[in-house]
């Protein structure tokens, strides 16, 4: 059972909250409209109650709307139907500003030289101390952060981006090159990248939009330990066999926040990935990691 469909099953079954499952088709459909209350930006749903009432939605959790094409394919209708919740005073799972934050172009701008001292050395960061004010971070510790991180580059035409597809090219066992997509599956790895770079370069883009290699970022492989070994069991499989692995641990946290006040941030459980070394790719969505470990805290 999927961490989502627990969760879904606990809400309706110990809490006797009310779920409905709309797409966003459903949702622009003008037989069966979604409206929101102007005054107090409600979103309101009709018929969830009954045929001729309208119900006050709580929280959205999407489950779709992170692919281009579930944005793209329908015309403007779900863009106007994002709008329209965004704009509501429902709790969105996530906001459009969180969805954003970890696309990996914010990812790769966060890197950039600057950012990081402006986060954390700035005179409009935020609360540093974990509670206690701005805190006393200093250079040092600035440089102590960055050298956790993987080197990250554009792939458009400043400086950097021509230094990025210069190393995709003559280089490229090196790295992974990265779309703004989530879920695994869709990035391109070392020997892959310059034939991609050759495709992307001759693929046509509409008018106005960046080229299609743009719409990429380049990032540093993670160097992963050597001679780690472990008993893997895929779904299906009756005979566990012995691999050389490599894990991947995910904190995870919640945040609820009002404009700029934050009413709750937290970290709430982990989860630890387990693949067989030779796949490059990991993602739960696409069921190509072999074990798991999750915690709530």
């Amino acid at each position: 059972m999927s961490i989502c469909s627990s969760f879904v099953i606990k809400l309706t079954s110990s809490h006797g909250i009310r779920l409905e499952r709309r797409t966003f088709k459903e949702l622009q459909d003008k037989h069966k409209p979604m409206g929101i209350e102007r005054i107090k930006n409600r979103l309101l749903l009709p018929g969830m109650v009954d045929a001729h009432g309208w119900s006050e939605v709580a929280v959205v959790y999407f489950r779709a709307g992170y692919a281009p094409e579930d944005m793209m394919d329908a015309g403007p209708a779900p863009w106007e139907v994002r709008e329209l919740i965004e704009k509501s005073t429902a709790i969105k799972c996530p906001s459009m500003a969180m969805q954003l934050a970890g696309c990996k172009k914010v990812q790769q701008v966060l890197a950039e030289p600057g950012v990081l001292e402006e986060f954390l050395l700035g005179a409009k960061r935020p609360d540093t101390g974990f509670g206690t004010g701005r805190g006393v971070l200093t250079d040092a510790d600035v440089v102590r952060v960055r050298e956790t991180w993987m080197g990250m580059w554009p792939m458009d035409h400043t400086p950097a981006g021509e230094e990025g597809r210069n190393l995709a090219m003559t280089e490229s066992e090196r790295f992974v090159l990265k779309p703004q997509r989530e879920g695994g599956g869709n990035n391109i790895y070392r020997g892959d990248i310059p034939p991609k770079l050759h495709e992307l370069a001759q693929t046509k883009v509409k008018a106005g939009t960046p080229s299609a290699i743009e719409q990429y970022i380049l990032m540093e492989l993670i160097k992963t330990p050597e001679g780690l070994h472990n008993w893997l069991l895929k779904g299906g499989d009756m005979v566990p066999r012995k691999a050389e692995v490599v894990s991947e641990l995910g904190i995870y946290g919640a945040i609820l926040y009002l404009d700029e006040k934050v009413i709750l941030n937290k970290k709430i459980g982990s989860l630890l990935r387990t693949k067989g070394k030779e796949s490059d790719e990991g993602g739960v969505a696409i069921g190509s990691f072999l074990g798991s470990s999750l915690v709530y805290c």
